[in-house]
């Protein structure tokens, strides 16, 4: 049966090479739609490359849905989701009878899974809803809307707490708070952020979309959550109807910062982690690849938690402990057929990611320690990056 997954993505990280390849290999068509100056140009040339363009992307996307007509659409990163929602929502107004917009709709719906939980996982604020399901643990969380809502907070929930903003990544817009003192600056920073003055931060790093197109997200709400001690964990699914093909779980060894993105990770049986996500995407009904981010509490060992990625993540294309490929995964859910266990297993549970360990530190001794991920079989990708062939 022959099947085509869109790729979306509005940044330059390297998962949608990895990505694109997998794919590929499950059996897929693949086309893909970034930025112009992105490898997966150089890639992916048995597929169809769009351009995602910052000053029109809606439209850029919308169109390239159209002339793809993929069978499913995976986001990788959250801009890209909260445009797919946005479509969905335009694609479902009543009194439209258009039948490619009945098909637009239905196609965000059967790549994301059930339209009501949308507001759910592109907003940290409402996270606190999922503390009911069974196996799911959060910390303290709830949206913070002024100065006077978040010394309440504080008031109620304690220190240390962290206060983050809807729609970033990579620990970019996270503060920590650690002390009475910090409440006020911490609150005027987050609000900073979310100010005309970080898009024309953006334009000026080179990122112009939120500059341009700042009015068409989502609200980039502010929420705080208690601050948990412990081990940064994650695991990324594959899901269809709610219920989870297949699955990965990691905890950081090294990352970029205290908040920032991981570079070497160690594959984990995870049972806890995965149960959480499980419940989740049962109870939200979640179709396609999503992430978890966690804190393994230092004093109860009982994962929290923290966030939900709505999109592909850079752990994907590593093989779960129990050796499933989440790719094949989604490619038999589409053709309705029973997911088979891959008999190939990682020896590795050490693993450096590619490029990033390499990127944070090109002498650090995780490139030989650990396994290093590098796509070999990619060379157009070893490119981009200038990685020599003779280096660790």
């Amino acid at each position: 049966m022959s099947l085509r997954v869109l790729l979306a993505h509005s940044m330059l990280w390297p998962n949608i090479a990895r990505l694109a390849m997998g794919f590929r290999k499950a059996g897929f068509s693949v086309d893909a739609i970034a930025p112009a100056a992105h490898p997966i140009h150089l890639i992916n040339s048995r597929g169809r490359n769009f351009t995602y363009q910052p000053k029109s992307a809606y439209r850029a996307l919308r169109d390239a849905i159209y002339a793809s007509r993929p069978d499913i659409i995976v986001p990788c990163d959250d801009r890209v989701v909260s445009h797919l929602h946005r479509l969905y929502e335009e694609a479902s107004v009543a009194g439209d009878d258009r039948p490619d917009k009945h098909w637009l709709a239905a196609l965000v719906a059967k790549s994301l899974g059930s339209a009501r939980s949308f507001p759910i996982v592109r907003s940290r604020s409402l996270l606190s809803i999922l503390g009911e399901l069974p196996d799911v643990h959060v910390p303290n969380t709830a949206p913070i809307d002024s100065l006077a809502l978040l010394r309440d907070w504080v008031q109620r929930n304690g220190l240390p707490a962290v206060l983050k903003l809807d729609g970033s990544s990579g620990g970019r817009d996270v503060i920590l708070i650690r002390k009475p003192t910090d409440i006020v600056p911490g609150f005027i920073h987050i609000r900073l952020r979310r100010s005309a003055l970080r898009h024309l931060k953006s334009l000026l790093d080179g990122d112009p979309e939120p500059f341009f197109t700042a009015r068409q997200f989502a609200p980039e709400r502010v929420s705080a959550q208690s601050y948990i001690y412990g081990k940064i964990a994650n695991c990324a699914i594959a899901c269809w109807g709610g219920d989870v093909l297949a699955s990965v779980a990691v905890e950081v060894i090294q990352s970029r910062g205290a908040f920032g993105l991981a570079t070497v990770v160690r594959r984990v049986p995870g049972e806890a982690m995965l149960a959480t996500a499980r419940s989740v995407a049962r109870h939200l009904q979640l179709s396609g690849l999503f992430g978890f981010d966690f804190v393994i509490d230092h004093v109860t060992n009982r994962p929290q938690l923290i966030e939900i990625n709505p999109r592909a993540t850079q752990i994907n294309h590593l093989p779960g402990h129990d050796g499933s490929n989440m790719f094949s995964a989604l490619f038999a859910a589409l053709c309705n057929q029973p997911v088979i266990s891959s008999t190939e297993r990682m020896k590795a549970e050490d693993v450096a990611l590619f490029p990033q360990e390499w990127q944070r530190d090109p002498s650090s001794a995780w490139l030989s320690k650990a396994y290093h991920d590098v796509p070999r079989d990619l060379p157009e990708l070893l490119q981009y990056y200038g990685y020599q062939s003779g280096a660790p």
